[in-house]
């Protein structure tokens, strides 16, 4: 099934975006690109992706690949932004979240939605 956003909303300051299908590093690339300009037309600085309805194996390189290239997109734009990814093993581990931050990115990975929101609330709007 071809990577999409099923659901998208609004919630206390923060896009929410839950994500469906199958992880494929192209298609992944534009769905994290098209969730970031719009969180910057919401002109909010907080995202929560639900990936938790994801499935397929990524190899390294290509989760090197997505979170290199959306932090580089970003700095480009000078968007500053708090990123959390929902999701797990195998289709997310948390590895690309790894290579975002040390690019610069604020972002993180969560098992649960909960913990997720949390910590996008902790930081100031």
């Amino acid at each position: 099934m071809d990577l999409h956003i099923a659901d998208e909303k609004l919630e206390d300051g923060v896009l929410v975006v839950i994500g469906r299908g199958t992880f494929v590093p192209v298609a992944a690339l534009r769905l994290l690109k098209q969730i970031c300009d719009t969180a910057t037309e919401k002109r909010v600085n907080k995202i929560l992706v639900n990936a938790l309805a994801l499935d397929g194996t990524v190899s390294e390189l290509g989760r090197y690949e997505v979170a290199a290239e959306l932090t580089k997109y970003l700095q480009e734009r000078g968007w500053d932004y708090r990123l959390a990814i929902v999701g797990k093993p195998p289709t997310v581990d948390g590895f690309g979240v790894r290579v975002a931050q040390n690019r610069g990115l604020s972002a993180e990975h969560f098992l649960t939605e909960q913990e997720a929101m949390n910590w996008l609330k902790s930081w100031p709007d």
